[in-house]
């Protein structure tokens, strides 16, 4: 079984490699929480090959302040679906 964890996250400044390396954490953490929680089977992993980081996204909010949204998802798989 595969699963797909996505995160997402608002910078007020544009910095792709800052922002990726935030949702990778983000990311491993979901993944982790994901197993506390009896979601996932114990020897699911990450595949940081199939990381996709998108954005930034330029949104403005209600007071004119300027955002840069970045998305990251990976999937997890156990072991043995990656052979």
């Amino acid at each position: 079984m595969t699963t797909i964890y996505t995160t997402s996250a608002a910078l007020p400044y544009q910095h792709r490699q800052g922002a990726a390396a935030g949702l990778r954490a983000e990311l491993r953490h979901l993944v982790e929480l994901g197993y506390l929680l009896g979601r996932r089977a114990p020897d699911e992993l990450p595949d940081w090959d199939t990381l996709v980081v998108t954005g930034p996204k330029e949104t403005t909010d209600a007071n004119g302040r300027v955002w840069f949204e970045y998305s990251a998802t990976v999937h997890a798989h156990s072991p043995a679906e990656r052979s």
